[in-house]
């Protein structure tokens, strides 16, 4: 058996560095998904029973026979003014400083969806095996970073000077009082070699890059950004320790990158940590990304580096001018969660435009219509939509204010579809909400 796994004391020490939320409740499950050992899964099941009892008091001491679904609704009068409200309004209104629009034209995009469990995807580049694995509790697939890799992605399009980057990052430490591996993620310009070139993975730098290096600590973690022009260094933060980090362990934090010309901003979980005016050396097209993890004393099981849900977008998304000059816009910004009419958090950024927008412009009215993707069966889709743009109506109404006598609502399903559904980048782009001026 692996040294450090060898007690449930371990696993215990790594829920004391967890926030107690009702996601933390499900951590050893989530734990579970992505080891491989048929040994260590032992040990965790031994763990899992062992907290059991803690984690039934943790629920206890809510005051709550139970924890509300995230989508569940309230009927409370007093405190909806006699309007519906619901939990994922508040979840999305805890990225309340949150100014992150993604761009307009989706580039790239990977969830995985199609990609073989235990295997690299398909196309990507990396110098160890760092593999696509499920997580249990939390949806979808994620890519598993192995210590001591560089991952780059299949992407070979031009991003331009103009972009935004999104993905979905977990990570899951047992913190021994050793320092873990670091985590960077940046973007590249390769210049003259293959987006996808080894030479990358030695030092992915190219012709230009950034990245942003998280070093994990039980109470926190410290940042450093940095950017090359080719190997010379462009830019460096000072480094500096975070509390917020301790708060990304054990459950999915959304990471978004706006990049427009040299000015550089980075967002994780709502907390905007970078906004540099010259962060990024103004020559050459960014074209890559990648995901780098260190190494360190702990043993592979110990440590969980998981990305999913990559976009990467181009240009600034104008929707203001869009919609009083075109009377219309659209935005792939809004996230729901999958197969649910559930507005994620990160939608923030685009819902305050949209509220905006109409508090400025009182005499407009707004027909909000939903769209999806093609998988799936075409009458679910159809309903999804409709209740998705019912969704957004519903937030701009008890979040923001709006008179829903202003705003109707509708829903075309897959039957309206910008992209080819056969790639990823085509989903991504189906996958929206229209704004039509009445």
């Amino acid at each position: 058996m692996l040294k450090g796994l060898a007690t449930s004391a371990a696993w215990l020490s790594l829920l004391v560095n967890i926030p107690m939320d009702v996601e933390a409740q499900s951590i050893l499950k989530k734990i579970k998904g992505k080891v491989e050992s048929t040994a260590t899964k032992k040990i965790l099941d031994q763990a899992d029973k062992a907290v059991s009892k803690g984690m039934d008091k943790v629920i206890e001491s809510t005051g709550n026979d139970r924890p509300r679904n995230e989508g569940e609704r309230s009927e409370d009068p007093q405190k909806t003014n006699g309007a519906i409200s619901w939990t994922g309004g508040s979840q999305v209104n805890a990225y309340s400083r949150y100014d992150f629009v993604p761009g307009d034209t989706v580039l790239y995009a990977n969830d995985f969806s199609a990609e073989a469990i235990g295997e690299l995807p398909l196309g990507w580049n990396s110098n160890r095996s760092s593999v696509v694995v499920s997580l249990g509790d939390i949806q979808g697939k994620w890519l598993r970073l192995a210590q001591n890799s560089v991952s780059l992605t299949d992407n070979e399009k031009l991003m331009g000077s103009d972009f935004t980057l999104e993905f979905d990052l977990v990570m899951n430490i047992d913190f021994k009082g050793w320092m873990p591996p670091s985590f960077q993620f940046g973007m590249l310009a390769s210049g003259k070699n293959s987006p996808t070139s080894n030479k990358l993975l030695s030092d992915p730098k190219g012709d230009k890059s950034f990245y942003l290096e998280v070093s994990p600590l039980s109470d926190g973690g410290n940042l450093n950004l940095e950017s090359h022009k080719g190997f010379v260094r462009y830019f460096h933060s000072a480094p500096s320790k975070s509390t917020s980090v301790k708060n990304w362990y054990g459950r999915s934090v959304h990471v978004a990158v706006h990049g427009q010309k040299e000015r550089l901003r980075i967002w994780v979980d709502g907390e905007k940590l970078f906004d540099v005016p010259k962060g990024i050396p103004k020559d050459g097209d960014m074209n890559q990304l990648f995901f780098r993890l260190g190494s360190s004393p702990y043993q592979d099981e110990q440590i969980g580096v998981f990305i999913s849900n990559i976009k990467v977008s181009k240009g600034n998304a104008d929707s203001r001018h869009r919609f009083m000059n075109d009377g219309r816009f659209t935005t792939t910004g809004i996230h729901f969660q999958s197969g649910s009419s559930q507005i994620k958090p990160e939608s923030a950024g685009v819902l305050k435009v949209i509220a905006e927008m109409l508090r400025e412009n009182p005499d407009v009215r707004v027909n909000i219509v939903g769209h999806t993707d093609g998988v799936g069966e075409e009458a679910s889709n159809l309903s999804l939509s409709k209740e998705r743009a019912k969704s957004v109506k519903n937030w701009l109404i008890v979040e923001a204010g709006i008179d829903g006598k202003r705003v109707q609502t509708d829903g075309k399903g897959e039957s309206a579809p910008v992209a080819d559904n056969g790639s990823a980048v085509g989903r991504a782009q189906n996958r929206r909400v229209e704004f039509i001026k009445l």
